[in-house]
């Protein structure tokens, strides 16, 4: 009779070596995706305190349209004179008229102050000489700053 012998040299799992291969990539990929990862919420909020103040903007250029003069204010958020125009909500900004009407600015602080958006802005708009906004004097970029105009 035949007799059949049993492989008994089956591998049943993994290495030592193969394991800690494994666990050496995935440590090299997270090391690489998380610092991405981490920001996104901070970039998101900024995003959206970015759209707003367009849409504050655009509102704030209705209201001139009605009125041929931006509300009065410095330092403030607008009150319930813009309820026909937008609703504000909760958006977290600073609002200062200029130029006796004819201008304003609108600024607000960013959480991840990543990129050039910020100063960018502060450029486009230029700010008025011996007026101080959100802490930038005239002249002068501020990282994390950002600041929405008539303009």
């Amino acid at each position: 009779m035949f007799c059949l012998k049993s492989k008994s040299n089956i591998k049943n799992g993994f290495t030592l070596v193969e394991l800690l291969v494994a666990i050496a990539i995935m440590a090299t990929l997270m090391a690489i995706l998380l610092p991405n990862l981490l920001g996104a919420r901070e970039r998101a909020t900024d995003s959206q305190k970015i759209q707003n103040l367009t849409a504050i903007k655009s509102a704030l250029r209705l209201y001139y349209n009605d009125h041929q003069s931006y509300p009065a204010g410095s330092g403030i958020a607008l009150d319930a004179g813009m309820s026909g125009y937008i609703n504000i909500g909760s958006t977290d900004y600073s609002y200062y008229q200029t130029n006796n009407g004819d201008s304003f600015l609108l600024c607000s602080n960013l959480s991840s102050g990543v990129g050039s958006d910020s100063t960018d802005s502060q450029a486009r708009c230029g700010l008025p000489v011996n007026f101080q906004i959100c802490n930038i004097g005239a002249n002068t970029t501020v990282p994390g700053v950002y600041v929405e105009c008539a303009k």
